[in-house]
């Protein structure tokens, strides 16, 4: 157990999701002020009409306030998130499993789910006080997976960049700076991604490694039966 290098990776994995972890919770936090001073003046808003832009992902949502009240479901549609929400979550892929941090609909087993995000009244001041325990909770679980990943490497090579964990933390690291910058945040999608292959290299890995030990001792096994 390597637990400085698990100390090492946990602290640079943090550093590199808190910034935009906070970015995000102020946007919300203008959303809603944006939304209150809406609603202070109804008269500049059409009379048949009320609409609200989520900041949780790129739909509109349109309420007609008629004889009959239009309800919007996000759930199974196609959203656009911003690439601060993309770098968090394929940078740390078993914490947004388990988390469904940011996600609309987070099924009641994740975190989101039980800290209370719900898809009803998904963009209301309710569930975005969820979110914040959601990003605390995020934030901790970053943690605890960077250490573990960090104190028990599946591979030793020569080279650092050839080890999963550093190569997933470098190529993160380069989306979140590229992602703090509001001229080319959306360019951060593309590390991102290589991010994401990282991990389908660490998963590999992580299977592999019993596969190999099994067989490893099956052939001892089978060589000292024949000595």
């Amino acid at each position: 157990m390597n637990w400085r290098r698990g100390v090492l990776l946990a602290g640079i994995n943090l550093v590199t999701a808190v910034p935009l972890i906070y970015l995000l919770a102020v946007r919300d936090a203008q959303f809603l002020k944006e939304r209150e001073q809406q609603s202070a003046v109804p008269e500049m808003l059409p009379r048949n009409m009320n609409r609200e832009f989520s900041p949780l992902v790129g739909v509109r949502i349109v309420q007609v306030q008629e004889e009959q009240t239009v309800t919007f479901n996000p759930c199974g549609l196609w959203a656009h998130y911003p690439p601060q929400v993309s770098v968090v979550q394929l940078g740390n892929l078993p914490a947004f499993v388990l988390s469904q941090w940011r996600e609309a609909c987070p099924p009641r087993w994740s975190v989101a789910g039980m800290l209370g995000v719900r898809v009803a009244g998904w963009s209301t001041p309710d569930n975005f006080k969820a979110m914040r325990k959601v990003d605390a909770a995020l934030c901790l679980m970053i943690a605890i997976q960077w250490f573990l990943i960090g104190s028990f490497p599946l591979s030793r090579p020569r080279r650092w960049w050839a080890e999963p964990g550093a190569f997933i933390t470098a190529s993160t690291g380069v989306a979140a700076c590229i992602a703090i910058i509001p001229v080319v945040d959306d360019l951060a999608r593309l590390p991102a991604l290589v991010a994401f292959g990282g991990w389908l290299w660490w998963f590999g890995l992580l299977l592999w490694k019993p596969v190999h030990l099994a067989w490893q001792s099956t052939l001892g096994g089978l060589r000292r039966l024949n000595n």
